[in-house]
């Protein structure tokens, strides 16, 4: 392997990435660029896209940015063929972009959960059925889905969210299946409390933003860290990654004792996880 290439893995990868306007998705085009990526940026607002654009630390300015929003099924295979057109090939997709919701089932509107299965499961979905015979046909592909915690459990106020997330699981898990002599790889990404203002983006169950960022996600688990390590798992082609702190044990306490853990999370989840990190990890009684 050649020093440039060891330096920069990612030379002459074309990378998509949705979602990549803040959050983990703008950290992984900062860390991927210093890798010799070739970006194409997608998210809703093409002021804050043209921005990350401009920061990019290896070339500033040089990634393709296409504005989509994943709730608007309809034009995501259009969409799709414009990014491909970018660069006449994909390498590399990162479907990162999401919507969170933090209310009660009871309390949300049916249009909202589907609204969240549009933006989180369908539109991923979309854009992967659209891609995949470029994929097949170039001969290799890897796509990266990034799930959540709640994609292995279900957590009280986020039933919506958990139920899109567990559908990603179902679907990806099932293609890998489908597409294993094909040349393509899938990689399912488990974030914990990532440093993001995921919270404060969230929706309520009538549609309304939360518009705060929840107290234990100001100390959550830094954002260009968790980059990092979502790269390392696409470099070394793992079918799945876990990437947080000391909430991630809750996957463990999931598997030997699913009893355990859906009590505990009955009882102020949240609250649960912020004293445990703050006992191990800061010594506090």
């Amino acid at each position: 392997m050649s020093d440039q290439h060891h330096n920069l893995p990612f030379l002459n990868k074309v990378v998509w990435i949705t979602g990549a306007s803040s959050g983990i998705g703008e950290a992984l085009a900062y860390r991927l660029s210093q890798l010799g990526a070739s970006l194409i940026l997608s998210a809703r607002n093409e002021d804050d896209l043209n921005q990350v654009n401009k920061q990019l630390p290896r070339e500033p300015g040089s990634a393709k940015v296409l504005p989509l929003d994943l709730e608007d099924l309809q034009q995501l295979p259009d969409k799709t063929d414009l990014a491909w057109s970018c660069f006449n090939k994909i390498d590399c997709f990162i479907s990162n972009a999401g919507l969170a919701v933090r209310d009660y089932a009871l309390n949300t509107e049916l249009r909202i959960d589907q609204k969240l299965m549009n933006i989180n499961y369908f539109g991923p979905t979309v854009i992967t059925k659209r891609l995949l015979p470029h994929f097949i046909e170039q001969g290799h592909g890897h796509i990266v889905v990034m799930s959540s915690l709640s994609g292995k459990y279900g957590v009280p106020r986020l039933a919506a969210y958990a139920a899109s997330k567990h559908a990603l699981h179902g679907f990806f898990e099932s293609l890998r299946s489908e597409t294993v002599d094909q040349g393509i790889l899938i990689t399912m990404i488990i974030p914990g409390m990532i440093k993001t203002a995921i919270t404060a983006h969230a929706v309520t169950g009538t549609g309304s933003i939360v518009g705060r960022i929840d107290k234990t996600f100001e100390t959550a688990y830094p954002v260009e860290k968790a980059a990092q390590k979502i790269i390392s798992a696409i470099l070394k082609e793992k079918e799945e990654a876990i990437v947080g702190g000391m909430e991630v044990i809750t996957l463990w306490l999931n598997r030997i004792s699913p009893w355990l853990l859906r009590r505990v999370i009955r009882n102020h989840p949240i609250k649960w996880m912020r004293q445990l990190k703050e006992r191990f990890l800061f010594g506090k009684k």
